[in-house]
């Protein structure tokens, strides 16, 4: 497969096409809700994203409902979904295809994931008040908690995933007694051992 320049540049905006190098992911295209798609994106005048639009089922999706790519213009969506009832998976659809259409809307502008534009784009859909985040019965990722810091001066304890790369420190006591600003001395501090 050959690939353009700025997928040379921006392979971190392109969605991955393997795993690793001997399995492919298997998407499959759904035809009716591709076409589906295609007809919002005509009736709101966006004959580009009409035109290439794509909807994949992604079977990798464990928790997530759906994504959007918006250079590729295609919106994956969780197979899980197909178990539920059908009224959610047009809301997720609708919901990854409004940020397509805020994206196609505001070319060359910054605009917030979930913001005024991508609420606006929602409206037009027919799913005002839509929420950024689902509340589906999709199963959750559970991480085991391995790293574990505290603040040296009011002993708040922070529990993590990964550790941290960065300098952190405790905010209530930056703002308590720097005005708000870093200061060293309130740094988190990674605890011996992690005991759960």
């Amino acid at each position: 497969m050959r690939r353009k320049m700025w997928q040379s540049v921006f392979h971190w905006l392109v969605p991955p096409t393997t795993t690793n190098s001997r399995l492919p992911i298997r998407r499959e295209i759904d035809p009716p809700l591709t076409e589906l798609c295609q007809q919002l994106a005509r009736d709101l005048g966006l004959e580009h994203l009409a035109v290439n639009v794509v909807v994949v089922w992604n079977p990798r999706m464990r928790s997530t409902a759906g994504r959007a790519w918006l250079l590729e213009l295609q919106i994956e969506m969780n197979p899980r979904l197909q178990s539920l009832d059908p009224q959610h998976i047009q809301v997720i659809l609708r919901h990854e295809l409004a940020h397509l259409v805020a994206a196609q809307r505001n070319k060359g502008k910054r605009i917030s994931p979930h913001g005024a534009e991508w609420r606006r784009a929602c409206a037009d859909l027919g799913i005002p008040g839509e929420k950024a985040c689902h509340r589906l019965p999709l199963p959750a990722r559970k991480q085991k908690i391995r790293y574990l810091y505290h603040c040296p001066q009011c002993h708040t304890e922070i529990p993590r995933v990964r550790p941290m790369k960065k300098h952190l420190a405790c905010r209530r006591c930056c703002a308590d007694f720097n005005g708000g600003r870093y200061d060293p001395r309130f740094r988190f501090v990674r605890k011996a051992a992690w005991d759960q």
